[in-house]
């Protein structure tokens, strides 16, 4: 085997966190000096050991649980996720109507963060349409492009290796982009009853062709594959304000954004990926046969007959959901959505996510998007050098074991810091893991089924619990980004 052809490991990747006194973050570390500061002076004017208890005891209520870790957050932080759907709920914000019972009679708004999104279609200066999202609240502005993903076919391992390379150099480019916000690649299961390709076959057959042409087209569609899923791609692109556009208005940023559309659709060629932007009906569709899945068989076939031109931004939405604390109910289904709680441990190969990615029958309708948060040049390296700070502060500050760790940490810290310097771009990235049921399904047998397969491709999960509707939102890659619409203070974050 030649060097050409090995098969390349990937690893050394490290979640941005201070580095305190005793392994406590800086926040707690202040917090921490601030209260025995206080708590002395406290004590120097009253001399009451008493008032000194009481201060000592609300101290301590503050500090273990801004201490304490689980799954990745702090106590204080679980503690304001819980109060804060508690107090929704009470509320009845966790209730969506839409339809002729909605609160605005014949509208159907997608629920919740998504419902504020509004949708538009502009030309590309080479011919096409593509659909703009365009997210008031945060004046977002997304284009979503479909993928036809190389990799699975019978190609070199050098061909692969280049592909990885090629989509390295993509997620670069994109750093270079000014306004660019965020990134995500959607890779949805969703169920195939062929109706997409039944309608596609009859729009090409020509009524005038020989009846044998016809008799084999029709034979096509009878004798087709009997797979009942199948996966489709999608690579979301969020931008924000471009201050090359003439304005600010949506139009403007419209034109400004379809000016770089061509040059990331050529950037995405070199990592084995064909893409093409999707339209405004490309994109209803996608959100409707999420929120409503029952419309899928209905919607395939307007893809095919190449009417989603009808389907409209604001009707789209359930007839009704909830939101409950572990799960999203919408339109007599059920779905669940996990995060990643952390990366794989150790290298992993280029196919470490294919159990996980690979479409099933038993989960038909399944959807994993990788999050990425673009960063700048300039935000490039006070990132890669805070971070070897923090690492080597930490090294410092342990002993043991957990100084094995830590000085792994300043290696994978420094490595990053010399490959930024070389001209590697730096990407923090997340995923998100959405499972959708029919309401009658038993969704522990089929949840357990799915944490084996994210178990499978090594990555550690936890389902997004008290936030099911926002990031079941999030994973569908239709302009929302989900840190920016967090609810709890950064300062009590883990």
């Amino acid at each position: 085997m030649t060097s050409t052809n090995q098969v390349i490991l990937y690893g050394r990747w490290e979640q941005p966190r201070t580095s305190g006194l005793f392994g406590r973050t800086w926040g707690e570390t202040i917090f921490a000096g601030a209260w025995i500061v206080v708590t002395v002076l406290f004590y120097m004017f009253t001399h009451s050991l008493i008032l000194i208890l009481i201060f000592f005891l609300i101290g301590t209520a503050v500090f273990v649980p801004l201490a304490y870790r689980r799954h990745g957050r702090s106590g204080l932080e679980l503690i304001a996720m819980r109060l804060q759907f508690w107090k929704g709920a009470r509320r009845g914000e966790n209730v969506y109507r839409g339809g002729v019972f909605g609160v605005v009679p014949g509208s159907a708004r997608m629920p919740g963060i998504q419902g504020d999104t509004r949708l538009y279609e502009y030309e590309l200066g080479r011919g096409g349409r593509f659909g703009l999202i365009h997210s008031r609240a945060k004046n977002h502005f997304t284009v979503v492009l479909s993928g036809q993903p190389q990799g699975q076919e019978r190609v070199e391992q050098h061909q692969i290796n280049d592909w990885v390379r090629g989509w390295d150099r993509f997620l670069s480019h994109l750093g270079t982009i000014k306004g660019m916000a965020g990134a995500a690649v959607i890779v949805e299961t969703v169920p195939d009853n062929g109706h997409r390709v039944d309608a596609e076959v009859r729009r090409l057959v020509d009524r005038d062709a020989p009846a044998f042409a016809q008799r084999v087209m029709v034979e096509t569609v009878t004798h087709r594959a009997s797979a009942k899923v199948r996966n489709e791609v999608r690579i979301q692109l969020t931008f924000t304000q471009q201050r090359t556009a003439d304005s600010a208005e949506v139009a403007d940023q419209g034109a400004a954004i379809g000016r770089l559309l061509s040059t990331i659709i050529n950037q995405a060629v070199a990592a084995g990926l064909s893409a093409r932007p999707l339209t405004a009906g490309d994109l209803s569709m996608v959100a409707a046969r999420a929120y409503r899945p029952e419309l899928a068989a209905e919607l395939e076939t307007m893809a095919g007959s190449g009417s989603l031109d009808q389907l409209q931004w604001d009707q789209i939405g359930p007839a009704g959901c909830k939101a409950e604390w572990g799960r999203f109910v919408h339109n007599g289904f059920q779905s669940v959505t996990w995060e990643m709680e952390a990366a794989p441990a150790g290298t992993v190969a280029h196919d470490t996510l294919l159990p996980l990615l690979a479409p099933r029958a038993d989960l038909g309708r399944k959807r994993v998007a990788i999050i990425y948060r673009i960063h700048g040049v300039a935000d490039a390296v006070k990132m890669v050098d805070d971070d070897f700070k923090n690492a080597l502060a930490a090294e410092q500050s342990k002993k043991g074991v957990g100084s094995a760790a830590a000085s792994l940490r300043v290696d994978n810290t420094m490595a990053a810091r010399q490959e930024q310097a070389r001209g590697a771009g730096v990407t923090r990235f997340g995923v998100l893991i959405t499972l959708t049921a029919e309401a009658s399904a038993e969704m522990p047998t089929l949840a357990a089924e799915l944490e084996g397969l994210a178990s499978a491709s090594r990555l550690t999960v936890q389902r997004c619990w008290g936030g099911q509707d926002a990031t079941f939102a999030g994973a569908l890659g239709l302009g929302v980004l989900l840190p920016e619409y967090a609810s709890v203070n950064r300062r009590v974050t883990a």
